[in-house]
């Protein structure tokens, strides 16, 4: 019996996190996430999700569910395994909405992988013996509480911590950066991102006084679309940059390391609409070697699950943000991805994403169903 695409059902939930998470281009309070279930005639479906931030995707969760009913009504009948043909069935109907295009497609990466019984990341060719550790993130608060933050975060144990600046007035983040560095000493890994909130001068400014503080690398400087003076400020080599806002597309990826505007790129899925274009993605960035990150929205751990799957089929992928999970105030998530003590992460070699959402959680919220 040929597999096809019965019915697809589109759940908004809400989950507050533990406290506002604050970076420069707003403060959020809540993770608004959208969960989409590919059901089939073989009685197997796949589950997808995905945050959108209305100030990077320009999309919002009621939108992600409007967007998501039109999609999932040009799915029914498909076949689900003609992942790329679906892509283009999504991407011709709605050319941007890239967050809720990405949870249609690890819906659909789930139910593949349960169709030949493999977890993903053997159904991606992954490495199951790749290593992966997760970084936490600092907010964007005052100087005072980044610096207990990062003690705190330090004493639990975290490899690498991952600092939110941003400020108009960038001595501002370059005075938060020197509090950091004599609570944790100058070896201690950290990196940046400044979500766009720089100007340019004001961009030179803090990376020239940062350059002596063992940074790792600096997200998003500048406007994304600013590429003419990115590559001006990557090509002082103050501090490596990374580019997150600017990379969507395989497109992007392509043009930005063309260009020479950045030096590493920051994978997410809920940017690039998905696991197969993360992978084009990724396989630019690998061409032209180029390390990458990946990192997240405020998704729960089965969508963070996925993306630990999807690292493991790249060796070129060495940098993890990893952190959302841990920022809400509960998990209705069972199985997937494990943080260990030390916070490496695992998941589980179940077929799929191997996470499915608690059912009793979702019967709080609304349940669009298509079929």
């Amino acid at each position: 019996m040929k597999c096809k695409i019965t019915k697809v059902e589109i759940i908004p939930i809400q989950i507050e996190l533990n406290e506002p998470f604050i970076i420069s281009i707003g403060p959020l309070t809540h993770a608004s996430i959208t969960v989409v279930k590919v059901h089939t005639n073989q009685g197997l479906y796949g589950t997808g999700e995905c945050c959108p931030f209305r100030t990077i995707h320009t999309e919002s969760q009621s939108g992600s569910v409007e967007q998501g009913q039109t999609i999932a009504k040009l799915l029914i009948d498909q076949d689900p395994t003609q992942i790329a043909r679906i892509t283009k069935i999504m991407n011709t109907a709605l050319p941007h909405h890239a967050s809720i295009k990405a949870a249609f497609d690890m819906a659909l990466y789930d139910l593949n992988a349960k169709l030949v019984d493999q977890p993903l990341y053997q159904y991606l060719n992954g490495d199951s013996h790749k290593v992966i550790t997760t970084d936490m993130t600092i907010s964007l608060m005052d100087k005072d509480i980044m610096m207990a933050k990062a003690a705190q975060y330090r004493d639990q144990g975290f490899p690498m911590l991952k600092v939110k600046l941003g400020d108009p007035d960038s001595l501002n983040d370059v005075d938060r950066m020197r509090g950091i560095r004599e609570v944790l000493g100058e070896a201690f890994p950290l990196c940046l991102d400044a979500n766009q909130g720089w100007s340019y001068d004001a961009a030179v400014v803090a990376l020239t006084e940062m350059q002596h503080m063992n940074i790792s690398h600096c997200e998003a400087p500048i406007f994304s679309g600013n590429h003419e003076e990115l590559k001006k400020i990557r090509d002082l080599e103050l501090v490596p940059i990374m580019g997150d806002e600017s990379v969507f597309s395989p497109e992007d990826a392509y043009q930005m390391l063309h260009k020479g505007c950045i030096d590493l790129v920051n994978i997410k899925l809920g940017k690039a609409g998905g696991i197969h274009q993360a992978m084009k993605i990724a396989a630019i960035a690998e061409a032209a070697d180029v390390h990458c990150q990946v990192g997240c929205f405020s998704e729960t751990r089965l969508g963070i699950s996925a993306l630990v799957h999807f690292s493991m089929a790249w060796a070129h992928i060495i940098h993890h943000d990893l952190d959302a999970p841990l920022m809400q105030s509960e998990d209705p998530i069972i199985g997937g991805l494990t943080y260990h003590d030390d916070w490496h992460v695992t998941v589980s070699d179940k077929p799929g994403i191997g996470a499915q959402y608690d059912e009793l959680f979702l019967k709080k919220f609304d349940f669009i169903s298509i079929a």
